[in-house]
């Protein structure tokens, strides 16, 4: 449990702010379109949510919100979020909408700022595992260090979902045949991709890939086909040989990554 009263360097987050301005710029992309991380707020008091919503938006967060906690954990069960968080002093189903976070497939691992300031909405919030707790009066900078305490944390997540569009060469090669042939990602994932494919794959076979990169780096990976749609698109998982392979594919796969968030 990270509480809003340790000290923060908030000179870091200035550093963090400016460096994701900058990379904004540099790639020409506008801070105002960045979406690609985003919050669920569930609170009755709009100070808190115009505060909130204000210091996510320096780190590029986008902030979404309701009063209703049947609403939100609908949200929950319908979308991917970064973080959530839950003002227990306002919203009575708070409480019930933190266990609907923990038991949900997509948000599980979702980092939760619970605001609790009596006893028993703290005892709530600290029995529901809330990662952060912040107790009212609520100020700015509570807000700020709790957010750049929890930003790689929320990254780190989106992180592991994020699949991105990429045109890479693939040569694939059916293990029980020994047959190569050619083709070429649609998208990519840290361990999965789907590609062009000018033959049908069945679901369940072995593959050994390998995977020509941007810069002409090429990594190996063995892997296994998920799906074929029979029309020349298949969908693979895979792993790495190597160790140095994860590191090189993770590498140029993290550049992407902070492409789009910016």
């Amino acid at each position: 449990m990270l509480q809003t009263g340790c000290k923060a360097g908030e000179s870091s987050l200035r550093f963090l702010s400016t460096w994701v301005e900058r990379s904004a710029h540099s790639s020409g992309v506008a801070m105002a379109h960045t979406s690609a991380v985003r919050a669920l707020v569930l609170t009755a008091d709009p100070l808190l949510l115009t505060t909130f919503s204000g210091v996510s938006s320096e780190l590029g967060i986008q902030a979404e919100s309701s009063d209703d906690s049947d609403e939100v954990s609908l949200q929950l069960n319908r979308a991917r979020y970064e973080a959530v968080l839950l003002d227990f002093d306002t919203v009575s189903g708070a409480g019930p909408v933190l266990a609907s976070v923990r038991e949900s497939r997509s948000n599980k691992d979702t980092v939760v700022f619970a605001a609790a300031t009596n006893a028993t909405h703290i005892d709530q919030a600290l029995q529901g595992r809330a990662h952060f707790l912040l107790r009212r009066p609520i100020e700015p900078a509570a807000i700020r260090r709790s957010l750049y305490a929890a930003y790689d944390l929320m990254l780190g997540g989106h992180r592991r979902h994020f699949r991105c569009a990429a045109n890479l060469e693939v040569m694939l090669t059916i293990i029980t045949t020994g047959r190569s042939f050619q083709c070429s990602t649609l998208n990519v994932s840290s361990n999965g991709m789907a590609v062009t494919s000018p033959i049908s794959l069945k679901p369940a076979e072995m593959l050994n890939i390998s995977i020509l990169l941007p810069d002409n780096m090429t990594v190996y990976a063995t892997g296994i086909v998920i799906w074929d749609d029979q029309h020349g698109k298949t969908g693979i998982n895979f792993q790495f040989s190597e160790p140095e392979m994860r590191r090189t594919f993770d590498a140029w796969l993290d550049l992407r990554f902070i492409h789009q968030i910016v």
